[in-house]
């Protein structure tokens, strides 16, 4: 496995800002965070951002995290791979 480090930021409304460089490969990563000396945190918020609240079915619908491929304008999926991999191989091409 190979080890990227970064720099990012967590907003107040709970979300991780962070600028990936180009060329990463698409996949799973490991997101380890470490917290700087001059922002201790309370063990109640480390608690509370650690804990895992799952939605129900309908929540996700009402959220909008379902149909991940049609909401992409993706109409052949055969072809978008394939475009995919064209780009890889033009962004790793020396």
């Amino acid at each position: 496995m190979t080890t990227i480090q970064l720099n990012g930021r967590i907003t107040e409304e709970g979300e991780l800002e962070i600028k990936l460089p180009e060329g990463l490969p698409s996949g799973e990563a490991r997101i380890t965070i470490e917290i700087s000396p001059g922002e201790a945190w309370t063990q109640e918020e480390l608690e509370r951002a650690v804990r895992i609240e799952p939605m129900s079915g309908s929540e996700m619908v009402k959220a909008g995290l379902t149909g991940g491929w049609e909401n992409q304008g993706i109409t052949d999926s055969v072809e978008w791979v394939e475009e995919q991999r064209r780009k890889r191989r033009e962004r790793r091409a020396w």
